[in-house]
C-alpha cells in the first residue's frame, strides 16, 4: 500500500499551521484569526466580479426575472437563508433552492446532491427560464446536482454565476461569472472548510445588500422596504421614517397612517410635502427608489 500522500492532500495542507496542535490556546487562536483575515483579502480580489454579479442580478429582477441561488449541503442551506432573509415581502424575485429538502436526512440530501439529472429536474420544477439568473454555490465546483442545474440554465441561454473555491472545475466552465476567492488552505484540513464558507457568505451578503440597494429597498443607508407585520416591525418603520426625515415620532406615525404604512411613501411625503397619494404614486413611478422620487420633485420645483 502506498504511504506517501497524493498531490491533492499535500496541496490542501496549510504550511502556516503545521504545528498548531503544539501551541498554547491563545497562540492557537491568534493563528486562526490571522488565517481568517485572508478571507477578506481573497474576497477583495473578487470585487470586480461581484459587482458584475450584482449588476446582472439587478437587471434580472428589474426585467421581471428571478435570481435563483442554489447549492447542496451547507451551500444549499446558505442559499435558502439568503433568499428567506432578503426581504419580508414575497415578490422580491430571490429564490433559494437546495439539493434535497432541508429537513431530509443527510443520507437523502447526499443522494440528491450526487444526481446530475436531478439538478436539471429541480430547475424545471420551478419553471426556471431564460429570463432568470442562476447563482450556484459549490465550494468544490464538482457537485453533480449543481453541475446539472448549471448545464440546464446554460442550455436555456440564461445568465449563470458560480461561487466556488476554484476556477478549475467542470461547473466553472458553464458559468458566465466565476467568483473564486482564493483563501488558501484551511487551518485544519480533512473535515470542514470554514474559510471557504466564510468567503461564500461574504459574497452572498454583498449580493443581497447590493441587490437591495439597486432595486430601491434602501434609502441612504436605511432599509426602507420594511413592512409593519407586527408591533416590532411597526416600531422599526417609525424609527426608519424618523431617521430618514430627521422628523418627530408623531410626524412619522401620521405619515405612515396616511400612506397605509408604506415606509417609502411616508418618507417621500415628509421630504417633499406632497400628500400621501401623490407620494405613493411618485414612489411607484420611480420603481420604489425614494431618492429618485425626492429628486424628481426637487427638479420640478426648481424648474417652476
Amino acid at each position: 500500500m502506498k504511504m506517501t500522500p497524493n498531490g491533492a492532500t499535500v496541496a490542501r495542507r496549510n504550511h502556516h499551521t503545521h504545528n498548531i496542535d503544539q501551541l498554547a490556546t491563545l497562540d492557537m487562536l491568534t493563528l486562526i484569526n490571522e488565517e481568517d483575515k485572508r478571507v477578506a483579502e481573497a474576497v477583495n480580489a473578487c470585487l470586480a466580479d461581484i459587482a458584475r454579479l450584482v449588476d446582472n442580478a439587478s437587471a434580472t429582477v428589474k426585467g421581471g426575472g428571478r435570481v435563483v441561488i442554489i447549492g447542496a449541503g451547507e451551500s444549499g442551506l446558505a442559499a435558502l437563508q439568503t433568499a428567506a432573509g432578503f426581504a419580508q415581502d414575497s415578490h422580491h424575485g430571490v429564490v433559494g433552492l437546495m439539493a434535497g429538502q432541508a429537513d431530509a436526512s443527510a443520507q437523502e440530501r447526499d443522494a440528491v446532491a450526487a444526481d446530475y439529472e436531478l439538478g436539471s429536474a429541480d430547475l424545471q420544477a420551478i419553471d426556471f427560464s431564460h429570463d432568470d439568473l442562476l447563482v450556484a454555490l459549490s465550494v468544490s465546483g464538482k457537485t453533480p446536482w449543481t453541475w446539472g442545474a448549471l448545464h440546464y440554465a446554460w442550455s436555456l441561454g440564461a445568465r449563470t454565476a458560480l461561487v466556488s473555491r476554484t476556477v478549475d472545475s467542470e461547473a466553472a466552465q458553464l458559468a458566465d461569472i466565476v467568483l473564486a476567492a482564493d483563501c488558501g488552505a484551511e487551518v485544519v484540513s480533512g473535515f470542514s472548510e470554514p474559510k471557504a464558507r466564510q468567503a461564500q457568505q461574504q459574497i452572498l451578503t454583498m449580493l443581497a445588500t447590493g441587490l437591495a440597494i439597486r432595486t430601491g429597498r434602501v434609502y441612504s443607508n436605511l432599509r426602507v422596504d420594511v413592512q409593519a407585520s407586527n408591533i416590532h416591525w411597526a416600531e422599526r418603520q417609525i424609527a426608519l421614517v424618523m431617521a430618514a426625515t430627521n422628523g418627530s415620532r408623531e410626524a412619522a406615525k401620521k405619515a405612515l397612517r396616511g400612506c397605509e404604512y408604506d415606509c417609502r411613501s411616508a418618507i417621500v411625503m415628509l421630504l417633499t410635502e406632497l400628500d400621501a397619494w401623490q407620494a405613493k404614486a411618485l414612489v411607484e413611478q420611480n420603481q420604489g427608489h425614494v431618492r429618485l422620487a425626492v429628486q424628481q420633485v426637487k427638479t420640478l420645483t426648481a424648474q417652476s
